[in-house]
């Protein structure tokens, strides 16, 4: 009867090795697969991060470009470079370009 009950026990050992063996491989690829997930969670929160930079340096941007435009004189400076208008009692010069032709020029 030992031999047959070593025998039991010898399977009942490799079963249980196997059944470690499966069990640790099922672990450890669960492992490389939380490993990868986290580098790619890594790249994202660095490509997140470098985006965030360049927002709030553009949020900075319009700031100040807001306090330049509600500005008092941005109106008026407006209204001379782009609207073509001046105060009462000042003339408006406008020049010519000279790329363009007259008349008198052949």
């Amino acid at each position: 009867m030992t031999g047959r009950t070593g025998g039991v026990q010898r399977w009942l050992i490799l079963g249980a090795i196997l059944v470690v063996l499966v069990v640790a491989g099922l672990t450890g690829r669960g492992v490389w697969r939380q490993i990868a997930h986290l580098r790619h969670l890594l790249a994202t929160e660095a490509e997140l991060r470098a985006q965030i930079q360049h927002e709030q340096n553009r949020r900075q941007q319009l700031e100040q470009e807001l306090r330049h435009v509600s500005s008092p004189g941005y109106l008026e400076e407006w209204a001379r470079r782009y609207g073509g208008m001046v105060l009462p009692g000042e003339v408006l010069l406008v020049v010519p370009d000279s790329a363009s032709p007259t008349p008198d020029q052949p």
